[in-house]
């Protein structure tokens, strides 16, 4: 039988992860454990709408649906097809419809529309709009704008669907203490909202990765959407402050209410120990100061048990619906590769495939070209099994006798994540086909 082996590694570190759910009416749970960064909610009634960055993966932006925050079910994936990154987008509902902006990594803007959530969703339409991370409000006179990174706002026109004046800066951000370990001042993710009087601006701030103290989320308000803005003085409102927290670069943070009245903040960030598994979205409960500042109902300096995942994640590992899988839009190998996302620590995937003569197939553990573990083969049954647990893998490949042959054993995978390779991405379960190649079965099994 005819394989290829290919593995890449890096020098491992420890281990330290946990999501909690508490018990009550506040929630301080992990509801999307695995590669789910950049999250952008909505709420329309009684239901919340979540989308995520999706990167080089295609269809691109898959769209969550919940009615309490804490079990989500996918809906539809809006973009099709795009030669680029998409990355922290924004999900906003207008005069009945839904709108997601997002920028890619051509320095551009675009948005979709959509009359219902479930779509179908209009073909991206380019904005005359620079920067990244967008963030859309109605001003108090009925005028629409889009924020963007380091502070800078844009006019729409009444459709949403162009600019209307150039942008200028109106937001200089919250200044943290010099003596903090971050990547920069990175002045990102502009999520806007109204209560009350109030404009509310949520940025982010430090860099979304490197150091593990180095993301945060700042909260500002003013009388009009335009500003000027004023500092919280509860600033940050989410941080990660010691390496030996649950949850590391903690950040990008957007703040939403439910039916009843009740506030949360949904931010993302690393699983200590776990750059590799991508930023999990995070939701936790909120509260309002006497003078109106939004802090967190569980005060900072408060530890998560660290046990584990003690949801129920099923809607995550529900491997057989297609909407869970994205194809790397680069191709690789000369063929489809496709991924989906991996929720724990430890795991083991197994495949099987059909390979017409002069076709292949594989299984890999993929960040990118320069970062993955697996194999491919040409056999015309080929079955192909990958285990990863806590970031050393291992690989077999069945005979035809039925029997597992293992190819390599405890390779350390801990490198293999954004500050090494770069691309905000995360190490993800993928196949390969490339010939006619067809997948019989994959089976994601948590260990």
């Amino acid at each position: 039988m005819k394989t290829r082996s290919l593995l890449l590694c890096l020098a491992a570190f420890a281990v330290l992860s946990a999501c909690t759910p508490k018990e009550g009416a506040r929630l301080k749970t992990c509801i999307f454990p695995g590669d789910y960064p950049d999250p952008t909610i909505l709420r329309d009634g009684g239901d919340f709408y979540m989308t995520h960055s999706s990167f080089t993966y295609f269809p691109a932006l898959l769209i969550w649906h919940s009615t309490d925050l804490v079990h989500w079910e996918p809906v539809v994936r809006a973009v099709e097809d795009g030669d680029y990154s998409i990355f922290a987008p924004d999900l906003c509902k207008v005069d009945g419809r839904y709108y997601i902006y997002y920028p890619t990594s051509r320095g551009e803007n675009y948005v979709v529309t959509a009359d219902r959530i479930e779509g179908p969703w209009s073909k991206p339409v380019k904005l005359d709009v620079g920067g990244i991370d967008p963030g859309h409000v109605v001003a108090e006179d009925g005028q629409r704008y889009l924020y963007t990174n380091n502070g800078f706002v844009t006019p729409l026109a009444a459709d949403g669907l162009s600019a209307a004046g150039r942008p200028r800066k109106v937001y200089d951000g919250w200044e943290y203490p010099a003596e903090w370990e971050t990547e920069g001042m990175w002045l990102e993710s502009p999520k806007l909202f109204k209560r009350g009087e109030w404009f509310y601006l949520v940025s982010a701030e430090g860099g979304t990765a490197g150091p593990v103290t180095s993301h945060m989320v700042v909260v500002a308000r003013s009388k009009s959407a335009l500003g000027p803005w004023e500092n919280s003085p509860h600033n940050p409102m989410v941080h990660t402050y010691s390496g030996d927290e649950a949850w590391w670069s903690k950040g990008h943070g957007t703040l939403v209410d439910d039916a009843a009245g009740n506030w949360y903040v949904v931010y993302h960030a690393y699983r200590n120990g776990f750059h590799t598994l991508g930023r999990s979205t995070i939701v936790e409960s909120v509260e309002w100061t006497k003078d109106g500042w939004p802090v967190l109902a569980e005060k900072d300096g408060a530890k998560w048990e660290q046990r584990g995942l003690q949801g129920d994640y099923g809607y995550l590992r529900d491997y057989g619906n297609p909407l869970l899988w994205a194809r790397w839009q680069p191709g690789f190998e000369g063929g489809t590769l496709m991924t989906t996302t991996a929720v724990d620590e430890s795991y083991e995937i197994t495949a099987e495939f059909s390979v017409p003569e002069g076709g292949a197939a594989g299984l890999y553990l993929f960040y990118n070209e320069q970062a993955f573990f697996g194999i491919q083969g040409e056999a015309s049954t080929l079955a192909i099994r990958i285990r990863n647990e806590r970031n050393q893998a291992s690989l077999w490949q069945r005979e035809d006798d039925g029997e597992w042959i293992a190819l390599s054993s405890d390779v350390d995978l801990s490198g293999f994540h954004h500050n090494n390779y770069q691309g905000f991405f995360a190490l993800r379960p993928a196949y390969l086909l490339s010939g006619g190649a067809q997948l019989k079965s994959f089976e994601y099994t948590p260990l």
